[in-house]
């Protein structure tokens, strides 16, 4: 990668690791529901230019869109609330990239070796020893929901896939949209106070979320879908480990929240085991690449 492309990554690293420390500052002035109907007005208001309909793709624009803007980052806005700190929240997020590997296990039918199977149960062994962590048991359920969120994501993730031949900003367009909509209406289902929160909502959680919306998505994944498409995913995926590393000294420096040695222990094995499946799995797309251009060859 060139200089300023391993620069742009550790930017992209840096913003979503402290969106983390974000987030718990504006689920202080917002529901995690209302917090993410807020979010996605920002994201919505940057790129209401790149709104297109896509015939014969809107069906799948908003499954994907409401996976991703309103089950995904609701349940993120959610599991911040719950949680006494953001460190072990950050690091159950990377939970995706095993949850991904299963999916595609039970829904692509792909076999997986040893490794693969071995780095998946390191990262699951790692958020549960980060559970039996005496300071993070107070809090278990946000960790649970977390989970939940990883879960979701490595689901949008597949159904985004799909989608390669809509622009990466009209798809974060849509997603807006449903951010927007659903969050909203299910904030006035489950939620209560909404005109008060917007009324009363200390600055810091406004700035909270602004910054949740415009530099986590827009700046955060506008530079990841950038990487993305100029370098294989072997070449940038592994950086994004550092996110939850960001989001731990966020919590420390910003929130002077405690990180104990179990905590280490838990979020050394759960990357560990993310970075395992991530490498084994870029490997295998490498493998599956050549076999597809050796047989074009022929």
């Amino acid at each position: 990668m060139k200089l300023v492309d391993i620069l742009l990554v550790i930017l992209v690293t840096i913003v979503w690791g402290v969106n983390f420390v974000a987030a718990k500052w504006a689920v202080e002035g917002f529901s995690p529901l209302m917090a993410n109907t807020v979010r996605f007005t920002a994201v919505l208001i940057v790129l209401a230019p790149f709104l297109r309909i896509i015939p014969g793709r809107m069906l799948d624009l908003a499954f994907a869109a409401v996976t991703l803007g309103v089950v995904h980052f609701g349940a993120l806005f959610w599991a911040v609330q719950l949680s006494g700190g953001v460190g072990s929240v950050a690091i159950a997020s990377q939970l995706n990239v095993p949850f991904s590997t299963i999916l595609a296990i039970f829904i692509l039918g792909e076999t997986v070796g040893w490794k693969r199977a071995a780095g998946i149960a390191l990262s699951f062994a790692g958020v549960l020893a980060l559970g039996l962590d005496p300071t993070v048991f107070t809090y278990w359920e946000g960790l649970l929901v977390m989970t939940f969120a990883a879960f979701v994501y490595s689901v949008a993730a597949i159904l985004m896939r799909r989608l390669k031949d809509v622009p990466a900003v009209t798809t974060q367009a849509w997603v807006g949209v449903a951010g927007v909509m659903g969050s909203l209406l299910l904030s006035f289902m489950f939620e209560t106070g909404q005109v008060d929160m917007v009324k009363t909502a200390p600055t810091s959680a406004w700035l909270a979320v602004l910054y949740s919306g415009i530099a986590s998505s827009v700046i955060g994944h506008g530079g990841a879908n950038y990487l993305l498409r100029k370098y294989e995913v072997s070449v940038v995926s592994p950086y994004f480990l550092l996110t939850p590393v960001v989001g731990v000294i966020a919590g420390v420096v910003l929130l002077g929240e405690g990180f104990t040695w179990r905590m280490a222990v838990g979020g050394a094995l759960t990357l560990t085991g993310v970075l395992v499946v991530t490498l084994r799995n870029n490997a295998r797309s490498a493998r599956i690449a050549e076999i597809a251009e050796d047989r074009a060859a022929v």
